[in-house]
């Protein structure tokens, strides 16, 4: 896929009205939005194509807080509603907003229930919870949870291809966190090779309907072009 068309994509994206958004969009444009962040932050000289970081830090502080309002959207799915509790968190490690946090860490601590024997229950193995986990451990410091994410993030043949794009997210949050590097090196290749087929996925249906989903993707798949990591 050309790099300009990353580049167009991204300037139709500048003008989309987050709060016209449905709650998967705004995580769609969260994730794309930080990508591009990463990238300027690594290499000021992008900032000619994709603005400064001041610009991306206003954007996704405007997304972060549309979306925090579906902490309080009892119609959501758990497991949607979890990633996107992970998501605020991942926003906030690019910005700080303590009244965010401090909700998204209150949601967080009545999901991560604890039973009658004092061990902690969490609500399925999805991509979503391993995300919930990897930010618990970021902001605690607890082993368990960096433990229990492994177990999740390693079981990609287990899950739905439809779940593709969420273990992508999944991964990326555990490897900024893991010293694993069994793990590194067996998953880096699967890493590439599923980002690279919902690429082509994307180039051969093309991108009318999902341009928010394939900002997301196609940031991650510059990300690595350029050789850089979230």
């Amino acid at each position: 896929m050309k790099n300009d068309f990353f580049h167009d994509l991204y300037m139709t994206i500048r003008d989309v009205r987050v709060r016209d958004c449905s709650a998967m969009s705004l995580s769609h444009l969260l994730h794309g939005y930080l990508s591009v962040y990463a990238m300027v932050r690594v290499s000021p000289a992008l900032e000619r194509e994709y603005g400064t970081l001041q610009e991306i830090h206003g954007r996704l502080r405007e997304i972060a807080k549309e979306l925090s309002k579906t902490m309080k959207d009892t119609s959501i799915e758990l497991d949607e509603q979890i990633g996107y509790v992970a998501d605020l968190m991942d926003a906030y490690q690019t910005y700080s907003d303590m009244d965010l946090l401090n909700e998204a860490l209150d949601v967080t601590y009545r999901i991560l229930t604890v039973d009658e024997k004092g061990e902690i229950v969490i609500p399925g193995r999805t991509p979503n919870v391993c995300r919930l986990l990897c930010s618990w451990y970021y902001f605690t410091g607890e082993e368990w949870c960096l433990e229990m994410a492994k177990g999740i993030v390693g079981d990609y043949d287990n899950l739905e291809k439809k779940q593709a794009w969420q273990w992508l997210r999944a991964v990326s949050c555990f490897k900024n966190l893991s010293e694993d590097m069994i793990f590194w090196e067996r998953w880096k290749q699967e890493e590439k090779e599923v980002l690279g087929n919902i690429i082509v996925s994307i180039e051969n249906i093309g991108i009318a309907g999902k341009e928010t989903f394939c900002f997301e993707l196609l940031g991650m798949w510059e990300l690595k072009g350029k050789g850089f990591e979230l």
